[in-house]
């Protein structure tokens, strides 16, 4: 009998890995980045199911009958006793509920590591990918100087070009070099971190394409609300403890009121009289004044989560409400910029095809006006970076990945 009961309740853990299992999957619909962090936390799903097993065990312990041999002697007798512990009266469904609900509150942490990680690495291919763009356009821009620079050498020989021009030049193109190579070093920093996260043999450009969250649509405030409730893990969680320590005060009511408790047989010598006795005693719980005091414990666990609940839905509400302002304030920002900057943009551009003489010495006059247009692109990557982050945000808060 005890080995069915082993086999149901491991069938409840089976059952509930497989709905952790299908949450995750509606939770994180992003192929290769999520099936990426899901195998590199099946350590920890491991580790969970087994703390989950073990407290199977140690409750299914507590059902078998228990011996316990009890000697007396003194100078007038001798005796011996053997008490029989008889199980406790638990309802033994309501303690594979509780063991169900355990099993979903690891599983639910589990979601919750999973999904905190599984942001980090869309965090960073933010970065990941502004660091790519701001790369190509200084190697751009040092393509272009490069020529020039040999020109600039040719000249000087000929005493076509003074030294100090040439030095500007070449002082120009230092600054690009390293700030390039700043760039190379940031990117290889965050590269090194996405692939502890991910794993060493992943293709991090291909996943830097998919790895990219939308904003969510605009709609109510109340219906985003539900939503981020309805799909937070780290919410659900609080919903899951106060279950389970519903039916852990439902086991401890199980074992109240009149039972008994164990079974002594006796069997005594009496040295005075040299008699032989036996007897047999029994303990019995009675249904009075044996309120078992882990029910309150239980109780008060329940009302400590339905608090802790309510804050953290409060805490979700505040946050998204400013998340979505930030929002708009920092889109509205990114529209106007744009509509200021690529007019100028254009007339610089057009500008710049009239300035190329060939002439040398003007070329540094060009080459700054082009590493001001630089400075704009390279703040435009920033923008788009934290366009990027902020839908991350809000999808933090929101507990989806969106459409």
């Amino acid at each position: 009998m005890r080995r069915y009961r082993t086999i149901i309740l491991l069938l409840f853990v089976f059952v509930g890995s497989v709905v952790a299992e299908q949450d995750l999957d509606e939770l994180m619909k992003k192929g290769a980045v999520n099936v990426s962090i899901r195998e590199r936390s099946e350590g920890v799903l491991i580790q969970q199911s087994t703390a989950v097993e073990q407290a199977r065990a140690t409750a299914q312990s507590r059902s078998e009958y228990g011996l316990e041999f009890r000697p007396r002697v003194s100078d007038d007798d001798v005796g011996a006793a053997l008490r029989i512990y008889l199980p406790s009266r638990w309802n033994r469904s309501k303690l594979r509920e509780q063991l169900a609900r355990v099993a979903e509150e690891e599983r639910l942490r589990v979601a919750a590591l999973e999904w905190n990680e599984l942001l980090t690495v869309y965090r960073g291919f933010c970065d990941f990918r502004m660091l790519n763009k701001q790369l190509e356009m200084y190697a751009k821009e040092l393509n272009e100087l490069e020529p020039y620079l040999e020109e600039a050498d040719i000249h000087v020989k000929l005493n076509l070009l003074a030294v100090v021009d040439r030095t500007k030049l070449y002082s120009l193109y230092l600054e690009l070099v390293n700030n390039h190579e700043k760039i190379k070093t940031d990117l290889l920093e965050l590269k090194q971190d996405l692939h502890f996260l991910v794993g060493p043999a992943a293709n991090l450009n291909v996943m830097a394409e998919t790895a990219i969250i939308e904003m969510p649509s605009r709609t109510e405030f109340d219906v985003l609300l539900r939503h981020a409730l309805n799909n937070r893990a780290d919410f659900k969680i609080y919903d899951a403890r106060i279950r389970s320590s519903s039916a852990a005060e439902a086991v401890a009511r199980a074992e109240d009121g009149f039972r008994l408790k164990y079974i002594q047989p006796d069997f005594g010598i009496d040295y005075g009289d040299d008699e032989t006795s036996y007897g047999i005693s029994a303990s019995f719980v009675l249904p009075w004044g044996t309120r078992n005091p882990d029910i309150a414990v239980y109780q008060q666990q329940q009302a400590l989560s339905y608090s802790l609940m309510e804050l953290r839905r409060k805490r979700i509400a505040e946050r998204l409400r400013v998340l979505l302002s930030t929002a708009d304030a920092y889109y509205t920002q990114s529209i106007e910029r744009e509509n200021r900057i690529k007019p100028l943009l254009l007339k610089l551009n057009q500008d710049l095809q009239v300035m190329r003489t060939g002439r040398l010495e003007e070329l540094r006059d060009v080459m700054l006006v082009r590493e001001r247009m630089l400075d704009v692109s390279l703040q435009t990557t920033r923008t788009i970076r934290t366009k990027e982050r902020i839908a991350i945000d809000l999808a933090d808060e929101l507990g989806t990945l969106g459409e």
